[in-house]
């Protein structure tokens, strides 16, 4: 019998379902691909790449505030099974902001497997023992006899002197941005930054890109002629004028676990990686202290339904990591959790760095507006920050319902993004996610 079933997280002012069990993990490829690019480019020795995390786990970490919140909110699926519940818990209690949590089992493994990489097999032949279809799980050892870590090569697109690259399909999140970009094109020669006619082209971009997200897009995005297409002029007038029909309505997750990193180096050397989690699927991977994920029991990348897509299939996603190369050497790299919501950030704040030319901070912590399809048409979310009174108005009339934030929200994801600008390395890490920046030696 599948082991998948519903857990439902309270928001306070709405409730949402996630399925969660063994039968909603999939297999995730990040801990060998982590291997692989540190394998082709990697410099430092990879216990000594590890041995932070290493450390944190054995030693352990303060939570901060926020992330006590999270894992508040999560807490049915953190205690769904007791070794869950063991890692998200601190002495039988939800821990709180200053609680030290431990990791021990996790440190231990990365350890292991920094000293010899070739055990990440074993680790994967665990998984699908525990999580194979006599447990109520779908991995097999087939599955992992067919699994691979993949290469492939960027979609790009020139926006003037910078140059976008992003990811590809399976990914929508990468075509969506390009799109919206290039719809965005020019904006900063019309309109002046933040204000009201400049925010109001935002969302009225959004909305286009809402109405080209069809049915079958998930599908189509994995067909580079497909994007080609998409990306032609004639097809950006068509969108931009909204001669293309309605898309269908597609489920969003409010929260997820959704991490970005953003690296650069004095060479030049650059890297955009955004993980996810989901929410986790409520088991423990026996001894290794990790929490499997349950990407089979999200209801935003399968939007055909949940277990509808074939065996091996890569999973659809909105992640895209990306880096724009901008003249004069210039390079921005970013990314962001947030589920849907996260296209829509990373596109603004490129098009504040790239249209605009404002700095990486500002580009950051400018308001942003996110437009979603419900069930009675489009709903506006924005944030009301640094801008007018008559602004705000204008905003809020263009749509019903709209939901005015008054201040900085993680419900619009978290740009995290180091740059090397003018010969300068910075970066900036969103507050409304907890990014942090550190530069090293």
């Amino acid at each position: 019998e599948l082991d998948f079933a519903e857990a439902v997280i309270d928001f306070g002012e709405t409730t949402q379902s996630f399925r969660v069990g063994r039968g909603a993990a999939a297999i995730g490829l990040a801990l060998p691909g982590l291997l692989d690019v540190h394998g082709r480019w990697g410099r430092l020795p990879l216990t000594e790449v590890a041995a932070p995390a290493v450390a944190l786990g054995r030693e352990g970490y303060v939570l901060n505030d926020r992330m006590a919140y999270i894992i508040e909110l999560i807490s049915p699926i953190g205690a769904w099974t007791p070794a869950s519940k063991q890692l998200f818990y601190k002495d039988d209690r939800l821990p709180r902001g200053g609680d030290r949590l431990f990791n021990t089992a996790l440190g231990d493994v990365l350890d292991v497997l920094s000293r010899a990489p070739a055990g990440v097999a074993d680790v994967y032949a665990q998984l699908a023992r525990e999580f194979g279809p006599e447990s109520g799980g779908l991995i097999t050892p087939r599955d992992l006899e067919v699994m691979k870590v993949e290469h492939d090569r960027p979609l790009c697109v020139e926006l003037g002197d910078w140059r976008l690259s992003t990811i590809p399909g399976p990914s929508t999140g990468g075509a969506l941005i390009a799109l919206g970009l290039r719809l965005l094109q020019g904006i900063g020669g019309r309109r002046s930054f933040k204000s009201r006619e400049h925010l109001a082209e935002i969302v009225h971009v959004q909305q286009r890109l809402l109405e080209t997200r069809h049915v079958q897009f998930d599908e189509q995005v994995r067909d580079r002629r497909f994007i080609d297409a998409l990306l032609s002029p004639e097809s950006v007038r068509a969108i931009h004028e909204g001669t293309r029909p309605p898309a269908a309505l597609f489920p969003d997750n409010h929260f997820g676990s959704t991490t970005h990193i953003s690296v650069v180096d004095d060479d030049g050397c650059v890297v955009s990686m955004t993980l996810t989690n989901g929410e986790g699927c409520g088991y423990v991977l026996d001894g290794t202290g990790i929490e499997v994920n349950n990407l089979l029991g999200e209801a935003d990348i399968n939007p055909r339904g949940f277990h509808t897509a074939a065996p091996g299939s890569r999973m659809s996603t909105m992640m895209a990591p990306s880096i724009a190369y901008g003249p004069g050497g210039d390079l921005v790299a970013l990314g962001s959790g947030g589920s849907k919501r996260l296209r829509n950030a990373i596109m603004m704040t490129l098009s504040h760095l790239v249209e605009h030319g404002v700095s990486l901070e500002e580009a950051v912590m400018s308001p942003r507006c996110h437009l979603d399809r419900v069930e009675t048409g489009f709903q506006l979310n924005f944030e009301a920050i640094d801008v007018p009174e008559d602004t705000i108005e204008h905003l809020a009339g263009l749509y019903p319902t709209p939901t005015v934030f008054r201040r900085r929200n993680m419900f619009f994801g978290g740009v995290h993004c180091v740059a090397r600008l003018n010969g300068q390395l910075t970066g900036f890490g969103d507050p409304r996610r907890g990014g942090s920046v550190a530069q090293c030696p």
